[in-house]
């Protein structure tokens, strides 16, 4: 049973023109290629034509998986084939000022919650430090646009990965007013996506085990990695000043009903659900935007919403991410994630104490 069916049936991925006169022709360079959202981004960005496309990856298989999908082989001997990791700021210089992009998309991050509330540096190093190193070497490049793939949780966030990917949106909003156009694409749960809820319910299911689920009144966003992916391409046309955009996901589905659903759909009744608790950090209902410090406007696109900041970023903000990076392995978690939260517009994280990392 695939994701879309188990979402109740999803429109088809369509591209506007805007999409492809911004794609074709043009030298494309993706991080996190070899990741779920990367790699469809890569699939569904070759059907516009581009020049060329880089892929970035720091996993060598997943970049032989990438490529041998695209073009039919996986020789691992092109030059667009990039073994990198961004959180080499030397690297990503030397790759931006060798390739010259003309539009980057930038998904390499660490996604998983629960290890973030463990190891919130991890977290800093690749969703903070690693967005850092990405958009300036991008900016110095002499890029025309830059996209930063975020999530909801950066809306009011109570998590470490929240925290760092809302971080990793102000820093691309520092860019804003330069040459290069940039922005941020925020989305929910992508259902299929590598170690995704689909996942971890297929296999519980398929081997007889109790299904885990945090609390039967769970609710979340959830799309597909094609919808994730083109919409992420459709936002990219309206990228300017820094905004971020919201991807229409429709209503908040109980996970509850979607276990119910495939269990009908794969026939195999008398599935047990254990339910859990929330663990540190989740929310019961994730949210789109923070009312209190973002604002909602309309764009071209019905499936596209642009949020944009009620506060300024903090004018010496890249200086102080210069200054976390050097607290990362010199001081306590719990002082590491009160520096991030600090460097957040107006303090937005209003709870502070819930995002501590987990002892």
């Amino acid at each position: 049973m695939n994701a879309g069916d188990l979402l109740g049936g999803r429109p088809d991925v369509v591209h506007s023109r805007e999409a492809r006169l911004l794609v074709g022709a043009r030298r494309i360079l993706v991080t996190g290629a070899g990741g779920s959202i990367g790699s469809e981004l890569v699939r569904q960005l070759w059907q516009l034509s581009p020049e060329s496309i880089h892929l970035v990856d720091h996993d060598e298989s997943a970049l032989h998986a990438v490529q041998l999908d695209l073009h039919g082989h996986g020789l691992l001997d092109d030059e667009t084939i990039v073994l990198g990791d961004i959180r080499q700021a030397d690297a990503m210089r030397e790759l931006m000022a060798r390739v010259r992009p003309h539009i980057v998309f930038h998904a390499a991050a660490h996604k998983h919650l629960p290890l973030l509330q463990r190891y919130p540096s991890q977290g800093v190093l690749s969703n903070v430090i690693g967005t850092a190193n990405v958009v300036r070497a991008a900016a110095e490049a002499g890029v025309d646009r830059f996209v930063f793939v975020s999530t909801d949780k950066a809306a009011r966030p109570t998590s470490v990965l929240g925290l760092t990917k809302r971080l990793g949106e102000v820093i691309v909003q520092a860019y804003a007013g330069g040459s290069m156009r940039v922005g941020s694409v925020r989305f929910g749960n992508v259902l299929g996506s590598r170690g995704s809820f689909l996942h971890s319910l297929a296999w519980q299911v398929g081997h007889g085990r109790p299904v885990t689920l945090t609390s039967p009144d769970v609710t979340r966003y959830f799309m597909t990695i094609p919808q994730a992916s083109s919409l992420v391409i459709e936002a990219a046309t309206m990228a300017t000043a820094g905004e971020t955009y919201i991807l229409d996901m429709g209503q908040p589905v109980r996970i509850a009903d979607l276990v119910d659903r495939y269990v009908t759909a794969v026939q195999a009744p008398g599935v047990e659900v254990t339910y859990t608790g929330l663990r540190e950090g989740e929310k019961l209902h994730e949210e789109l935007l923070d009312e209190k410090t973002e604002r909602r406007e309309l764009t071209a696109d019905p499936r596209i919403w642009c949020v944009r900041p009620r506060a300024a970023v903090r004018p010496d903000l890249l200086r102080r991410v210069e200054e976390l990076r050097g607290l990362v392995g010199t001081v306590e978690d719990e002082l590491l994630v009160a520096a991030m939260s600090n460097l957040l517009p107006d303090a937005e994280s209003e709870d502070a104490s819930s995002l501590e990392p987990r002892a």
